[in-house]
């Protein structure tokens, strides 16, 4: 895969910051982790993290940021957009019980290709009721 980087000189900051366009879609490198790209082309509504592997792209991270534009469609334009931005490489997933509904029609629609693991994972968040059901209160205040 032929990746195009640009770095670019922020004034503020006088950070480099290396960024990536394919298909019209601009995508950050991560400053602290290897093969990282952050997708902020739908912000301040919502972002995600992809990972670059040899023949594969892994979708990681996503946000829609207020809980009152999700359930929206926010997160899916944003899904499409990455498959957009990679027409012919494989997208994937690895998904939260909670989740998962959202990425079946993410694979339905055809914006992914699989999801990886097919076994039950429930979230870290202990207050998610779909992941911890059994939960009568929560161990910590706020998920963070």
């Amino acid at each position: 895969m032929k990746i195009k980087i640009i770095a670019k000189k922020n004034d503020e900051t006088k950070h480099e910051m290396a960024s990536m366009t394919r298909n019209g879609k601009t995508f950050n490198k991560h400053p602290r982790k290897e093969n990282c790209w952050i997708y902020h082309g739908r912000m301040p509504i919502s972002s995600c993290w992809i990972f670059i592997h040899d023949n594969s792209i892994q979708i990681e991270n996503v946000i829609v940021i207020n809980p009152e534009n999700r359930h929206s469609g926010h997160g899916s334009k944003m899904i499409s957009d990455i498959r957009l931005a990679f027409p012919d490489i494989e997208i994937w997933v690895d998904t939260w019980n909670c989740t998962r509904p959202f990425w079946e029609k993410m694979q339905e629609m055809k914006y992914i290709d699989s999801i990886a693991n097919d076994y039950s994972w429930p979230c870290i968040n202990t207050t998610c009721k779909a992941c911890h059901p059994k939960r009568s209160f929560p161990r910590r205040s706020v998920f963070e």
